[in-house]
């Protein structure tokens, strides 16, 4: 699929943030995704919290009598909004820890920025001063050759003619004793100021380390609230339809059981996972017609967030898309449930190229995407491709077709064969190191690429 150029900047405001009024999916959907959540895409997040859900036979129970009944809807509708009250609460504290971390690198920076600034101007003051003793030496051994001082004794001894020589090289010397003070004392504050400057310079050199601590631990406390924020909303996410249903069971006095709520999910499932394997087919068929040897993203791929999210969601249910530790699939489930998640948006043209992936090769492995929206802060820190701008302008892809990548095999040089023409002009692929060192550097239409670990093949679209 080929797409037009992007400015860098009209790309990183491409982030994926789903349009709810006029995204809203069907609830089979919304319960797919769910329970793909639910089931185990999710390894590595937090610890689940307490099983303290109703259960299906709490329910079927309660429909024994009129005010048990009452009281499990009351009980249900508590739970439900105790876990609404717990999100709400752990994005606001996302909000606060971010803005206080973005507050101390700024501090950081300014203080970089003043250190740098006076250790300049001390070093410029500190070449003047030199200059400025360096002219007044010169201009003292002119004074020295003129005679000096000893100019005065010599009119005593003089007679008229020599007088009034020696009077217009006294006066002469004069005015070279007057620039010499002049210069004296202008190298004196030349040397007076590069010291004053040097010392600032000093002080606001030790405030850094002070400055950057402050950031570390700021940064650290809102990656912390992240991760806590993500791990609140995905057990709201894991019991929340399952409590609605149970709650319009009980409302509507239905004799629903768990058996056929579970049947339910897994019909949507097994629907979602025929779909994506439809696709895989198709792609496998085109393959084919094509000799084998090449491959192509078959179909028009959506420029829609939330389209593409659900498409790599039937794929997750299919067994065709897995992620890795810490698993990152969940920010792709998010935007397909239409949810806008602080910090776990997703870059339209990475959700594109993760189905253009799996659509060409039927199946693909990734590990990164945002570490923003993990609270990832190992490894590069806020300067990976994975957490800036927000993060979700980055993925690592680990296997293609079942192949793993490194960068170099073969399975990666197909991989940028389907990805570069459909990656805006200046998109960044990782590994050149390991192409180089193989020798099987491609040439590019689109991407640049960089140095980075061969052990997957990185894609971005900075």
């Amino acid at each position: 699929m080929k797409t037009s150029p992007r400015t860098p900047s009209a790309r990183r405001r491409a982030v994926a943030r789903p349009r709810v009024a006029s995204r809203i999916r069907s609830a089979g959907t919304a319960l797919l995704v769910i329970a793909l959540t639910a089931a185990g895409t999710l390894a590595g997040s937090p610890a689940a919290f307490a099983d303290d859900y109703p259960t299906w036979d709490d329910v079927k129970a309660a429909q024994a009598s009129e005010s048990a009944k009452n009281d499990e809807i009351a009980a249900i509708q508590k739970v439900i909004s105790d876990q609404q009250a717990k999100v709400q609460a752990a994005q606001e504290l996302v909000t606060e820890r971010t803005a206080e971390s973005d507050a101390a690198q700024a501090a950081l920076t300014a203080g970089q920025a003043k250190a740098d600034a006076l250790k300049t101007q001390s070093a410029a003051a500190a070449a003047k001063a030199d200059e400025s003793k360096k002219r007044a030496a010169v201009v003292a051994a002119q004074f020295a050759r003129s005679g000096g001082p000893d100019l005065t004794s010599m009119l005593i001894t003089s007679n008229s003619a020599q007088a009034d020589t020696l009077l217009a090289q006294l006066s002469s010397a004069g005015q070279l004793a007057q620039a010499v003070n002049g210069i004296y004392a202008s190298a004196s504050q030349d040397s007076n100021t590069a010291k004053t400057l040097s010392e600032q310079a000093d002080v606001a050199q030790q405030a850094l380390s002070g400055l950057a601590a402050a950031a570390q631990a700021a940064l650290e406390q809102a990656a912390q609230a992240q991760a806590a924020m993500v791990a609140q909303l995905q057990e709201q996410n894991a019991h929340r339809d399952e409590l609605n249903a149970q709650l319009t069971t009980l409302q509507q006095n239905t004799a629903t059981t768990k058996a056929q709520y579970d049947a339910g999910v897994a019909a949507r499932a097994a629907a979602a996972a025929a779909e994506a394997a439809a696709r895989a087919a198709a792609a496998a068929a085109a393959r084919e017609a094509g000799g084998g040897a090449s491959y192509s993203v078959v179909g028009a791929v959506s420029g829609d967030a939330q389209a593409l999210a659900e498409e790599l969601m039937g794929y997750v249910a299919n067994g065709q898309f897995h992620g890795s530790t810490p698993d990152h699939i969940f920010e792709i489930a998010w935007i397909a449930q239409g949810q806008d998640v602080a910090n776990c948006g997703i870059d339209v043209t990475i959700l594109q190229a993760m189905v253009a992936a799996v659509r060409a090769f039927g199946s693909a492995g990734v590990s990164d995407i945002s570490r923003r929206c993990t609270g990832q802060i190992e490894g590069a820190g806020t300067a990976s491709a994975h957490y800036m701008q927000g993060g979700g302008h980055a993925v690592d892809f680990t296997s293609v077709g079942g192949v793993p990548t490194t960068g170099a095999n073969q399975a990666s040089l197909d991989l940028i064969s389907v990805l570069d023409p459909m990656m805006p002009n200046g998109s960044r692929v990782g590994q050149s190191q390991c192409r180089a060192a193989a020798g099987n550097e491609p040439s590019f239409i689109n991407f640049i690429d960089f140095y980075d670990t061969c052990n997957h093949l990185h894609v971005d679209d900075f």
